[in-house]
């Protein structure tokens, strides 16, 4: 009759040791999600600039060049390759582009939402016709992380 019963409880040490652990895998896994994010997102954007050679060079096949554009923004892409266009060699649509690609401007824009630099007749690459370039995860065009389709 005279029996305590004992209860089991987490001291304040253990629980501080739990939450350190906690803290530290944390640390560590924090930098390697984000590397894998980046690439994600490089990979879909390198993606979707082969998907847009793909249709440049079908819209190539039927027009015999590909879009003349040297301005700012690539709407001119969305117009021709996704159409209709009132011209009787298009074939089209080249490319379906999905609304979560386009900017409110409907300029195609890569995985950080910067529209696409989209050059042609260029000088800038010796091995492709034309230049569809991105600024990369910087967001910024001319640094080291620039993706293109060269």
């Amino acid at each position: 009759m005279g029996k305590i019963k004992e209860q089991k409880a987490l001291t304040l040490i253990e629980l501080l040791v739990v939450i350190a652990i906690a803290m530290v895998l944390a640390a560590l896994l924090l930098p390697v999600i984000h590397r894998a994010r980046v690439k994600a997102v490089t990979v879909k954007t390198k993606s979707l600039i082969a998907s847009l050679e793909a249709a440049l060079s079908l819209y190539e096949a039927d027009f015999g060049d590909y879009p003349h554009w040297q301005g700012q923004g690539n709407r001119i892409l969305v117009e021709l390759l996704q159409g209709p266009v009132e011209n009787e060699l298009w074939q089209g649509p080249y490319l379906r582009i999905k609304q979560e690609d386009l900017d409110e401007s409907l300029n195609i824009v890569d995985a950080w939402k910067t529209p696409f630099v989209y050059k042609y007749p260029q000088s800038d690459r010796t091995s492709t016709p034309f230049v569809i370039l991105s600024a990369g995860p910087d967001r910024q065009f001319g640094t080291g992380d620039d993706i293109g389709n060269w």
